[in-house]
């Protein structure tokens, strides 16, 4: 090997095996022994005990009776960079750009690469750089040279990134230097070249300024796409910054930043950290940061034999830190006081000594015997972490289970490695933090099933630690991201029942339900939507006050003939009623409250909030006044009073102040749990936050932002949107926002049309906007200028007079589909057709189906409010997609990058 590698479990392991101590005696500082073999102040104390034979059904049923714990997302070291992504063409087109990749790759006696990962990781950002006429110096170490190192040098890959790039790389026999610098002038545009690498000259890791600047002048623009060296303040990853602007990061850093920071700051509950690895020292940092932020926490490996012999267990020859008892038992007591579930392994494999062909038996971590070493978690121990991580949404796992060098001792890192596969196909967010565990899952043929697999081993664990990364802080801030600003409210969950309990808390649900004729509720999605926020405040002694709108939507039918074209399905004859134009989007033929309007009362939603809730929900006749005062003051602790219809007040829709105030009167805490009004600056949304504190997100709120800035602002890549409707001009700001992040962009819906006669179509009698024409066509160019894939349906053949498209037809619902399968993240927003009318669903309801399958294979699912959802619905698939968005008009505003007042009007966490 070539390349140097940092300590194993398995050298440390073996260094330890004969110097560790056999002795299970107890030191005099800690307290006197039981019988048990367990001190007083053991596991069981604290919650837990990897003695206790009821160990496993204590922490499972502990895990599966898991509430959110409270933790507010906690910001890591900023992290928000500019990236190559927001370079354009004009920013790089004939530009001289220094990239630092990490190509620090393994290579045999030959000098052949055995594991070009490192490589491949590369190709997406200097791809990028090449089709937009960069001109490319690439820049890498390998290995640990101490001077020029022959052995060392990276000509070996020049192959292999040509035959990845498609072009021919050109080699340089230096650095820095004029041999070099007419090379990089005779770089064509699109061309790349690569240096030889920049640890052959010892002022690369002394960060030299002098060297860094030598190394800057070459170029125009820096790119960093070497996560695995950004820990390190080098002259290639942070100095040069100080003289090349602007400074980047490239994709690959990108992508690490997104899933790294993404999980440890706002990670989908429950979050699971898996750690292991021989020693506690080297984890330290890494378990107490990840105690600040998990939900559960999983130790294994050489480190849970410090943690036994700290409770008192004899752990015979096993490999313990004797400076390091009283820190494994201070871990122990903070994560039971943050409240974390810790799970060490009850049972263990152990070994005779420290070899592959060791003598081995499963025992009880209790009872390892004299003479004899724990190298792997038993098959007890493997079956509690797996029910326990069953539980999770999120994992990150940095360090193995045992010595999985060993075959005899890898089954219970194989075995998590396993698991986290299974997980990642059900759509859990699986990361493998760097390290030996990325070792694992891809002896294990695993690693392609993970959601994230990191290319940096210390980088890693430093920034799991909440450490800054150097390489990272010295690039260029990013412009002030408003979703991310969005996603940083506090949560409800950081309320505690010493902040509720006697409380009067103002909830702003939605319970804009749909009624039938004789007001009976015919979906009552929206209710039980509102319910976990109002259960946890009923739990933790709050009095609540619900508040909510009402308005009503009417729908009718309408009978159709068609025909079905390969491309679309078209109608000859359309009648013009109501439900036409409110399917096509032209017409609003639903009622909203025009003063106090009984059909509007929320009466009809009082005996189903009661049943969902298990208590009788109060109701009021007004939603402010006197009455309402003396109802407010007898709400008893954990009941429920719902107001009546804020919006019969008119002052609600201009965020009157006075009204507003009025409203927060009643109150001492306010919730908005109101996602699908959201986008309003209304009294009740935002006006209230101004005099009532704290002002809190609650959990459906919380649960939107999550999945939709978090699908917007960092996705799993390749990233798709759907976006279909009846207009163009509707959706311009969603088409925009997302050809900026989206890798393909799939249209459907009446707004095709004006698509297609922009590209000189015949549309026979179909809905087109002829003032959208040009806006058609530059959204198209526009796709192609940002590299994103463009779907759209185009026709067999020509529309004749007459006839109008109501729906995509079967050949494209089979492309549709084939490039969705290629997907990580899908966006829905909008109908394919007139879905209302069962002869034009067809093209929607195979798209519904479509994201269901991608869902149950581990693809994120977000359905963007409005007809989609009620499309999903329809299909009976809405439980089988990962989110169902309740906020449509909410959505779109937010999917088009503007700022939603109910949101920034809360606090920031």
């Amino acid at each position: 090997m070539a390349s140097a590698t940092a300590p194993t479990t398995l050298s440390l392991l073996k260094a330890a095996a004969s110097s560790t101590s056999t002795s299970t005696a107890v030191r005099a500082s800690l307290l006197p022994v039981s019988t048990s073999g367990l001190r007083t102040t053991s596991l069981r104390g604290l919650g837990f005990s990897a003695a206790d034979p009821l160990f496993s059904s204590h922490v499972v049923s502990k895990i599966r009776s898991f509430k959110p714990n409270g933790k507010a997302p906690r910001a890591v070291v900023s992290m928000a960079k500019k990236s190559v992504g927001d370079l354009t063409a004009a920013d790089l087109k004939g530009k001289k750009v220094f990239v630092r990749a990490d190509l620090n790759v393994p290579l045999d006696d030959n000098q052949n690469i055995t594991d070009d990962t490192r490589i491949r990781a590369a190709i997406p950002t200097i791809k990028h750089l090449i089709s937009n006429g960069a001109k490319v110096i690439l820049s890498s170490h390998l290995g640990r040279p101490k001077g020029v190192t022959p052995k060392f040098s990276l000509a070996p890959l020049v192959p292999r990134l040509s035959e990845l790039l498609g072009i021919q790389v050109v080699k340089a026999d230096d650095c820095i230097g004029p041999e070099v610098e007419k090379l990089v002038a005779s770089l064509p545009e699109g061309g790349v070249l690569l240096l030889e690498n920049v640890r052959f000259y010892k002022e690369e890791e002394k960060n030299e300024p002098e060297f860094a600047k030598k190394l800057a002048s070459m170029a125009d623009l820096y790119v960093n796409d070497a996560f695995g060296t950004a820990h390190r303040a080098h002259a290639s990853t942070e100095g040069v910054t100080k003289f090349l602007k602007p400074s980047v990061a490239g994709f690959l850093l990108q992508k690490e930043l997104d899933y790294l920071v993404g999980a440890v700051s706002s990670p989908k509950r429950p979050f699971a950290s898996i750690v292991g690895g021989s020693k506690v020292s080297s984890k330290i940092g890494v378990i107490e940061s990840l105690l600040e932020k998990c939900d559960i926490l999983l130790l294994g490996g050489g480190m849970i034999f410090t943690f036994y012999k700290a409770q008192g267990l004899s752990v015979g020859s096993s490999l313990v830190e004797e400076d390091k008892l009283d820190l494994a038992t201070s871990l122990l007591q903070k994560a039971k006081a943050k409240g974390v579930s810790l799970l060490l392994p009850s049972d263990v494999v152990i070994a005779d000594k420290f070899a592959p062909d060791a003598n081995s038996k499963t025992v009880p971590a209790s009872a390892i015997p004299d003479g004899w070493m724990g190298l792997d978690i038993g098959p007890e121990s493997v079956k509690t972490f797996n029910e326990a991580l069953e539980t999770t949404q999120t994992v990150i796992w940095n360090g193995p289970m045992g010595v999985f060098e060993f075959d005899k001792f890898a089954v219970g890192t194989e075995a998590i490695a396993k698991k986290l596969a299974e997980l990642s196909s059900k759509g859990v967010t699986t990361i493998i933090g760097g390290g030996d565990s990325v070792a694992a899952v891809e002896k294990v043929g695993v690693a392609d099933v993970m959601s994230h697999i990191s290319t940096g081993g210390g980088a890693s664990l430093e920034l799991l630690e909440g450490k800054e990364l150097p390489g990272v802080l010295a690039l260029d801030e990013a412009e002030p991201d408003l979703l991310n600003k969005m996603a940083t409210k506090k949560s409800v969950s950081s309320l505690k029942e010493a902040d509720l309990k006697g409380k009067r808390v103002f909830v702003r649900v939605d319970l804009n339900v749909p009624l039938d004729d004789n007001f009976n509720i015919t979906d009552d999605t929206r209710i039980r939507a509102a319910v976990p926020t109002i259960k946890y405040l009923m739990d933790h002694g709050a009095r609540v006050i619900l508040s909510s709108h009402l308005i009503l939507d009417i729908c009718m039918q309408a009978d159709l003939r068609f025909v079905v074209l390969p491309a679309i399905v078209l109608s000859d004859r359309l009648d013009a009623t109501p439900s036409f134009y409110k399917a096509m989007g032209l017409n609003d033929v639903g009622g909203r409250p025009k003063g106090v309007t009984p059909k509007y009362s929320l009466k009809p939603l009082v005996p189903r909030l009661s049943e969902l809730l298990g208590v009788g929900v109060k109701m009021a006749n007004d939603c402010i006044g006197e009455e309402v005062e003396k109802m407010v003051a007898e709400i008893p602790e954990g009941g429920v009073l719902l107001l009546e219809n804020v919006r019969f007040h008119k002052e609600e829709e201009k965020n009157d102040p006075e009204f507003s105030k009025k409203l927060a009167s009643l109150a001492e805490v306010y919730v908005n749990d109101a996602f699908g009004t959201a986008h309003r600056a209304h009294a009740s949304t935002e006006g209230v936050a101004k005099y009532l504190k704290p002002a809190v997100a609650g959990f459906l709120m919380q649960k939107e932002l999550d999945y939709l800035v978090g699908a917007v602002a960092n996705p799993k890549k390749p990233f798709a949107a759907i976006v279909g409707g009846a207009k163009v001009s509707s959706k311009i700001g969603v088409i925009e926002s997302l050809l900026a992040k989206v890798d393909l962009l799939f249209l459907g819906g009446g707004m095709i049309f004006t698509f297609y006669k922009a590209q000189g179509y015949s549309v026979g009698s179909s809905l087109v906007e002829e003032d959208k024409l040009d806006l058609a066509t530059s959204l198209i160019e526009k796709a192609k200028a940002k590299g994103a894939i463009l779907w759209q349906v185009v026709p067999a053949s020509e529309i004749a007079d007459g006839w109008m498209g109501l729906d995509i037809g079967p050949d494209c619902i089979k492309t549709f589909s084939e490039a969705l399968d290629t997907t990580k993240t899908i966006i829905w927003n909008g109908p394919m057709g007139v879905f209302e009318f069962e002869k034009f669903a067809a093209g929607t309801e195979a798209i519904a189906r479509k994201l269901a399958e991608l869902s149950g294979k581990g693809v994120t699912t977000i359905i963007g409010g409005g007809d989609s959802v009620a499309a999903v619905e329809k299909a009976g698939l809405a439980d089988k997609m990962s989110h169902i968005s309740t906020g449509g008009g909410a959505s779109l505003e937010l999917l088009e990058g503007k700022s939603l007042p109910g949101v920034l009007a809360l606090d920031d966490a």
